[in-house]
């Protein structure tokens, strides 16, 4: 196997801005520094943290030391920190990022702050630990039959040895926290249900304040397969393995309906109708000859999809195309019919063949004793698959209503 290496080296930091309260939630952080006066007694600082995000992110942490001593916590998706200080010679910034459930970077600056000043700060980040993460697709149905694996990493002091975990379409190793500076060797073993080894890959790597987060990720098993450490957004290794090519026609269980949107307000000009659909296997399917058919004043008419393929583990959203606010991204049929609101059918069609169906009503009736929960009574909500219960779909209880949420699965 010969390696194909690409590397892009990025710095994680913090950027913390310091403006007025009235300005702080919309305040973009840039890399200069600027002070202005008003009035007032006090510093009204805003902090962004600002960083490329590692895996398994559990939360920021900010603590400031001057005339006071406060402490911060917020969540991944939140860098945004808003506070009021007291002016003083001497304000002490440490900065902390948590992820997979341990201390993986600080930061920490001091600076003087002035009543009635804004000015702009940066916190550089530096990696204490690293770990590794690997995911591994193998599709809703696990067609290749692995059922468990391990990951063995040894350095020259240490070795571990990491169980996988399985998903409800893939697994993943993660590792505990390890040390910098160290290179280790990496071997990942999968084995199916009679504990053969079906598939093996091994590789070496070192952890560094620039690379402390290899993100190993294995895009398939049965097409072309890109093993990727990533240590940020902009650096990446990457080794290309050639195996068999996964370009084949959908089967059964293939495609699934996930989500979809009837009570679409027409004099809500915001709102368009829906149906996702995710490809929840490894191979890219080949959409020639597939239509989606919906319940329309009585009657199921069918519209052919225009587009051609579909990649793995992809959500495709097919939207109202007689909206001119549905994103073109979603417009891949060539026209829309219109979805019933109250009780009707959604078919999956390719080559002829029913993949996926579902009958949503509000309430069952004598032809239907179990229905997918109908959303038309509630406004701006959808109708949504649990995927962990894919396979019991047909059960009202794998559904549920809520905000609509076109190409994020649920």
């Amino acid at each position: 196997m010969s390696p194909i290496l690409k590397k892009y080296i990025t710095t994680a930091t913090l950027f913390l801005c310091a403006c007025t309260l009235w300005n702080c939630g919309n305040h973009s952080t840039d890399s200069t520094t600027a002070s202005a006066t008003v009035e007032g007694n006090t510093a009204n600082v805003s902090l962004r943290l600002d960083y490329s995000t590692p895996p398994l992110l559990d939360s920021l942490v900010l603590d400031c030391y001057g005339t006071d001593t406060l402490h911060y916590v917020h969540s991944a998706d939140n860098p945004n920190f808003s506070l009021e200080l007291f002016p003083s010679d001497s304000w002490n910034f440490k900065a902390k990022i948590y992820a997979n459930g341990a201390l993986m970077q600080m930061g920490e600056l001091e600076t003087k702050l002035s009543a009635g000043t804004a000015v702009n700060l940066s916190i550089q980040m530096h990696p204490v630990v690293g770990f590794v993460f690997v995911e591994i697709p193998l599709g809703l149905k696990n067609d290749a039959g692995i059922t468990s694996g391990s990951m063995k990493l040894k350095s020259a002091t240490d070795q571990y040895e990491i169980p996988m975990e399985q998903t409800v379409d893939g697994a993943v190793f993660k590792s505990d926290m390890l040390k910098l500076g160290c290179e280790y060797e990496m071997e990942i073993l999968l084995f199916n249900q009679e504990g053969k080894a079906v598939y093996s890959v091994s590789d070496k790597f070192t952890l560094t304040e620039d690379s402390p987060v290899p993100e190993l990720t294995l895009n398939s098993l049965r097409s072309q397969v890109a093993l990727a450490i990533k240590a940020a957004e902009e650096r990446r290794v990457e080794i290309t393995i050639p195996l068999k090519a996964g370009y084949r026609r959908p089967q059964v269980d293939d495609l699934l309906i996930t989500e979809f949107y009837a009570g679409a307000s027409k004099s809500d000009t915001t709102q368009y109708e829906f149906i996702e659909i995710y490809n929840g296997s490894t191979d890219t399917l080949i959409l020639d000859d597939c239509a989606i058919g919906a319940t329309s004043s009585g009657s199921i008419r069918y519209l052919p999809l225009t587009i051609s393929e579909i990649a793995p583990r992809q959500v495709l959203v097919l939207g109202d195309a007689s909206k001119d606010i549905t994103p073109p991204l979603y417009v891949n049929t060539e026209s829309w019919n219109d979805i019933t609101n109250t009780k009707g059918s959604i078919v999956l069609k390719c080559d002829g063949e029913t993949l996926d169906s579902l009958y949503y009503a509000t309430e069952p009736d004598s032809l239907h004793a179990n229905v997918v929960p109908s959303a038309s009574s509630k406004s701006n909500t959808s109708t949504q698959l649990d995927l962990e219960q894919w396979k019991s779909r047909r059960d009202s209880t794998a559904w549920s209503l809520g905000k609509p949420t076109p190409g994020e699965l649920n």
